[in-house]
């Protein structure tokens, strides 16, 4: 799904085809296709395949389904910054958890949710508010791991997630310790995106240390994965933190290189949010709690108005940082010189 969304959504569209008329495969064939729209980046046809999901799920009565849906709505909205929806579909998830109780194998979605409801209040009112979800989250993948092998990948995942948050506090050591607990769960796993991840993150400790020789070995390891798997969806903080470390060891040309990938990648995040969110407005695939035009009407709005401060914000603090990285680079060019 990483490598090849594309074919993966035109194998699934072949079997939904196939297997219409049977919930269960609905269910499953509609969701991977939605995860695979997630993957492109293609937030609003995403969405659009989890209503489908939804739809299917209420007339079965399929409460572990709906919980999942919901969850994957609000994660939707919540790589789209608009958080006010993210909460709404994660607390109706959670809701429907204490409603409708989890069998064992699947008790795990309520990690899922605990685990968006830390992303969210993290973007939203940062690390500290987290804390506690990150917590309980991990508490529910670990638990239920014994039964689930496939839940290193959440595992792992959360520890690189609270790996950066030490980073951002500059708890270097307990960020190392989070960082090393992502590579072991991930370890038997073909986790390529995260293994990245957490090594860059291992390069960033070394250079905030100052160790920048080490920090290029750990962020050519990272490089090198995300190149022979062709990963396109890396964080595009991986190439900022490369940039940087390649500027403090004077070689301005990688420097340079990494810097304008980040901003590529940063650009194309933007962007991928700005058509989702456009899409989404267009087929008003969200509009399923607007009971009168009134009400459709100040969503819109509302979403166009958190669309254009967002959008604003990330280009202004991008071009900030690489004002600042260039001003740096010309009094530092001097020395070289």
């Amino acid at each position: 799904m990483n490598s090849n969304p594309d074919k993966v959504i035109k194998l699934g569209t072949e079997l939904y085809k196939k297997y219409k008329g049977n919930p269960k495969m609905e269910i499953s064939i509609l969701t991977i296709i939605g995860s695979s729209y997630s993957i492109k980046k293609e937030y609003e046809k995403a969405i659009e395949y989890a209503f489908k999901t939804r739809e299917i799920s209420q007339k079965i009565n399929d409460y572990p389904t709906q919980i999942q849906v919901a969850g994957f709505i609000g994660e939707k909205y919540h790589n789209l910054n608009i958080y006010s929806k993210a909460k709404y579909y994660a607390d109706e998830a959670y809701e429907l958890i204490e409603k409708h109780p989890l069998p064992d194998d699947l008790k795990f979605y309520k990690g899922n949710i605990l685990y968006l409801k830390a992303l969210i209040y993290r973007d939203e009112l940062g690390c500290d508010f987290a804390e506690t979800y990150y917590n309980q989250a991990l508490e529910v993948y670990i638990s239920a791991l014994k039964n689930r092998e496939m839940l290193r990948f959440s595992i792992a995942d959360l520890y690189n997630e609270i790996a950066s948050c030490f980073l951002e506090e500059n708890k270097l050591a307990a960020a190392k310790e989070s960082y090393d607990k992502s590579l072991y769960y991930a370890v038997n796993g073909d986790y390529d995106l995260l293994n990245a991840e957490s090594i860059a993150g291992l390069g960033r400790i070394y250079y905030l240390q100052k160790n920048h020789g080490a920090a290029k070995r750990e962020f050519d390891k990272a490089i090198s994965i995300l190149n022979s798997k062709k990963i396109e969806n890396a964080n595009p903080e991986v190439y900022k933190y490369i940039s940087e470390n390649y500027y403090a060891l004077g070689d301005i040309e990688n420097y340079t290189s990494y810097l304008n990938l980040y901003k590529q990648k940063t650009n194309t995040d933007i962007s991928a949010k700005k058509k989702s969110v456009n899409g989404i407005i267009v087929k008003k695939t969200a509009e399923e709690n607007s009971d009168d035009d009134n009400s459709s009407k100040y969503w819109i709005i509302s979403i166009l108005a958190i669309l254009i401060v967002l959008i604003i914000y990330q280009i202004v603090q991008t071009k900030v940082k690489i004002a600042k990285l260039k001003k740096q680079i010309s009094k530092d060019d001097n020395t070289f010189s």
